[in-house]
């Protein structure tokens, strides 16, 4: 049987700070950043909940209270903007005016995580059973992408106990993208205008990790 029971509780706190410009010189620049921190016992994935899921202490709701799934602690975007001016020589206004580049970095921490084991340790029949942390640093000295955390940092509890690790605790890989775009606008007419664009997504080839 699945109990429903309006116990959850969630936090969220946050500070975002925002900046703006527009110059003359044909240049714009504006950008963000949060800083931010949520706290649950009760995170909502919008799946239906399964019946062999729910806390894992059944008893003690707090034992699963950790941060929230899917909160970044930081997330920073920067835009900015250039147009090239309008030159007087005819050729060069041609050739050169009206291009318009632009580009936005976007980055944000990683996601929260949490070491679990298919065994069943705590006889509660509860899967995703968590683990003690017998090292407060999880991640080793050169994080890859096949050794992100240290397997010597964890251990599996006695039987019949609940593991020390915290719900959630470990963070995972950040994010980081730049996207560019570079056109040009052609007047074909007083109330025609035709753009030429090109685009390019993570132009630095960056590769983010997934979970």
């Amino acid at each position: 049987m699945a109990l429903y029971e309006a116990v959850g509780t969630q936090s969220y706190r946050a500070i975002k700070l925002s900046f703006r410009r527009r110059a003359a010189d044909s240049i714009s620049v504006s950008g963000n950043y949060t800083l931010a921190h949520c706290v649950t016992d009760t995170p909502v994935t919008g799946s239906f909940i399964q019946f062999s899921a729910g806390y894992q202490n059944p008893a003690d709701p707090t034992y699963d209270k950790g941060n929230c799934t899917t909160s970044q602690k930081q997330i920073a975007s920067l835009t900015a903007g250039y147009k090239t001016p309008q030159f007087s020589n005819t050729a060069l206004r041609f050739v050169a005016s009206d291009w318009r580049l632009s580009g936005i970095l976007n980055a944000h921490s990683g996601d929260w995580l949490t070491v679990t084991t298919g065994r069943e340790i705590t006889f509660t029949g509860i899967p995703g059973q968590r683990v003690n942390q017998v090292n407060k640093d999880p991640y080793p000295k050169d994080r890859t992408l096949t050794a992100y955390l240290n397997p010597a940092a964890f251990a599996y509890p006695a039987p019949g106990t609940f593991g020390d690790e915290k719900a959630r605790s470990i963070q995972g890989p950040g994010f980081w993208n730049v996207d560019l775009a570079l056109a040009r606008l052609l007047s074909v007419g007083a109330s025609r205008a035709l753009e030429l664009r090109v685009e390019a997504f993570n132009v630095t080839n960056n590769f983010n990790w997934g979970n």
